[in-house]
């Protein structure tokens, strides 16, 4: 009896503390990220959709070991969608992050690589860049970088259809292939790739010029000139130069002590059109003799004679000062002026 009434009364108490117990809210998922890559040096957009996300305020972040988190600015946010930007700086480590959504309470939700860092597809240089319409078997080499998931190739202008390329091989660096250009308009267009990612990157330019073609018979006088057409070097004259375009191209003729010589000239289609060069000899121009200045006459220097003459010493002047004598004529001309008075006073 008392084991039963021990057994009421633990029950009663173990109901008693699970009604005081909170019931904890429903957690959040992640259901999908779009896309699911971005690229350093840029800014990505990502659209995050699941379920229970706090309406509040909600922060996400991308995480991987040994790295620091990145940190994204929400765009917009409900229970169910979050649209916000990541910006990855050039030096953010490559491959794949984990995507955390944290909501306002704190509890977080994890997506295990959901998200991957990658280098720029860029494209550096197609080899050739140029084909003729109509050529159903054209290789290509484009080289680049960040091209390791290229899944497609093609050559683009606006208000034309795409000429996809048939891809061969490609790694991170290059992508060979083959176009076919059958019935393809003479245009200028764009080369462009797509990754797995659904990333695409145009750059670079690929002519498409005309099939029909023409000839030049090119011979100089004198002989043996360096021949080039549109800058390309040919060989040397006389020399015939087969499957050109048809149209105007420019033909030039190098030859030492000559000088150069160029024309435009037209070729059509199945025709050999005949160019017959005269190069004149490199005049030399005559420069006239630069007369040599005449020095102007600097007066003589007239040298100063030393004298041999010996210049006697002069006498030594005294310092005692000279008694003056009195003249030996006074005394006659003072009897005279006497006498003459006397005289005067007798009369």
């Amino acid at each position: 009896m008392r084991h039963a009434v021990l057994m009421v009364i633990l029950t009663g108490m173990i109901l008693l503390l699970l009604s005081t117990v909170p019931v904890s809210a429903e957690s959040s998922t992640i259901t999908s990220v779009s896309p699911t890559v971005g690229y350093t040096g840029g800014s990505t957009t990502v659209t995050i959709t699941g379920t229970d996300f706090n309406t509040s305020s909600v922060k996400v972040r991308l995480m991987m070991d040994d790295e620091s988190n990145i940190s994204a600015s929400i765009t917009s946010h409900t229970s169910t969608t979050i649209v916000c930007k990541f910006t990855l700086s050039s030096s953010k480590e490559k491959g794949d992050w984990d995507l955390v959504v944290v909501n306002d309470d704190g509890s977080e939700v994890v997506d295990s690589s959901a998200f991957t860092i990658r280098s720029p597809m860029k494209l550096t240089a197609i080899t050739p860049e140029t084909a003729r319409t109509n050529d159903d078997d054209v290789e290509f080499t484009l080289d680049g970088t960040g091209l390791s998931d290229v899944t497609d190739l093609y050559l683009y202008k606006k208000s034309y259809d795409n000429i996809s390329a048939e891809i061969d091989d490609v790694d991170s660096t290059g992508v060979t292939g083959i176009f076919d250009l059958t019935d393809v308009d003479e245009e200028t267009y764009k080369v462009c790739v797509m990754d797995s990612f659904d990333t695409r990157r145009c750059d670079l330019s690929f002519e498409v010029t005309t099939d029909e073609l023409g000839s030049i018979d090119v011979s100089s006088s004198p002989s043996g000139a360096s021949l080039y057409v549109d800058s390309e070097y040919m060989g040397t004259t006389p020399y015939t130069v087969d499957d050109l375009a048809t149209g105007t191209h420019k033909v030039s003729l190098v030859k030492a002590g000559y000088d150069d010589w160029a024309k435009l000239v037209k070729v059509t289609q199945d025709d050999t059109t005949v160019v017959d060069a005269t190069l004149d000899v490199v005049t030399i121009a005559t420069t006239a003799p630069t007369p040599t200045p005449v020095p102007t006459a600097v007066p003589a220097t007239t040298a100063t004679r030393i004298s041999t003459i010996t210049i006697p010493t002069a006498w030594p002047t005294s310092t005692t000062a000279t008694t003056t004598q009195a003249s030996p004529l006074g005394i006659p001309l003072i009897i005279g002026a006497l006498g003459l008075a006397v005289l005067i006073a007798r009369t």
